[in-house]
């Protein structure tokens, strides 16, 4: 059994994969990243990291293969525990384990475990299918234009009186650019003015506007009330307000702590599961969902904690999987 392919699975879907007896392989959201020196952009991507304190079971891996293969939750509880031990003898003996698509633990000490993620895949469903590239920047190219000089031509020959030929040359008038920006910006800046002096003329007449009518409404809504109108008896209730007296609050004890059978992915499971405790003597129940979406079903409900764990203690014996939940 595959135990990584599981894993695998999960991290798509959560950031957090609890391994029970081995760790806890955690997945952070990293957003895109452009290397300036390498010119390679790199999509965003989830960095997988491990804390092998987080070896408390959660239920998530164990629900979910026994979802897949369709065996028993103990079952898959007791798969889950025959690799980990095998993992630990790898660890021990050759001071490094590989799990396919995931890392390289590699054991340091004796309680001491270096992770090497890989990269070959990226667990961020959002970016599904990106993949790195190479970014090369443009280059671009500027050329130069050389003006070429303007070569006059020379006209006609005109004859004298003297019969010499006089070669006359005229030069071709430029219009003076200066000039021409100069106009330009005049009637740019005069255009700018006339609409100024508009926008200007048009605020005051509407700021008398609003004065006249704000006058006109003031004057409308002063008036001076002339008749007398008789007072008002107010009735005093605070005699009657004395006698009402506030009914006895009850208490009533709810129930905070569970003993937990199983998570459920599926609800119909879970109902299945109630059906069986039931009939087994139980007064099991569903007390809802954990944060990983999965349904509870529990044994029984109680108001203390002492008294949960007292029970728990008792079914350690059959169902060493059970555990309290302490619902807010």
């Amino acid at each position: 059994m595959k135990l990584e392919k599981y894993i695998s699975d999960l991290l798509y879907r959560y950031d957090l994969v609890i391994v029970p007896g081995f760790g806890g392989i955690i997945g952070r959201k990293k957003p895109a990243r452009l290397d300036r020196d390498t010119f390679i952009f790199s999509p965003p991507h989830k960095a997988l990291s491990f804390n092998v304190q987080l070896q408390q079971n959660d239920g998530l891996l164990a629900n979910y293969m026994a979802d897949v293969t369709g065996m028993s939750y103990a079952d898959s509880l007791r798969a889950i525990e025959a690799t980990v031990q095998e993992w630990h003898r790898t660890l021990r003996d050759e001071k490094r384990l590989k799990l396919e698509q995931i890392g390289i633990f590699n054991l340091v000490s004796d309680d001491k475990i270096l992770f090497l993620p890989l990269t070959t895949k990226n667990y961020l469903a959002e970016a599904y299918g990106l993949s790195s590239f190479v970014y090369k920047p443009l280059v671009r190219e500027t050329t130069k234009v050389v003006a070429k000089p303007e070569i006059l031509k020379p006209e006609k020959p005109v004859q004298t009186s003297g019969n010499q030929p006089v070669a006359k040359r005229t030069l071709r008038k430029k219009v003076p650019v200066q000039k021409q920006r100069n106009d330009y910006k005049f009637w740019k800046y005069a255009a700018i003015f006339v609409v100024g002096l508009g926008l200007f003329t048009a605020g005051i007449s509407i700021l008398r506007h609003d004065n006249q009518v704000q006058d006109q409404v003031f004057q409308k809504a002063t008036f001076v009330l002339k008749q007398d109108f008789p007072p008002v008896k107010i009735q005093n209730h605070s005699e009657n307000s004395l006698n009402n007296t506030p009914k006895e609050k009850t208490t009533t004890h709810t129930e905070k702590y569970f003993i937990i059978s199983g998570a459920f992915r599926n609800k119909a499971n879970a109902e299945k599961k109630v059906r069986q405790l039931k009939n087994a003597g139980f007064p099991a129940k569903i007390v809802g969902q954990n944060k990983y979406g999965l349904w509870m079903v529990a044994y029984q409900g109680f108001t203390s904690n002492d008294d949960a764990h007292r029970v728990l203690t008792k079914l350690k014996a059959q169902e060493p999987g059970a555990w309290v939940f302490a619902k807010n």
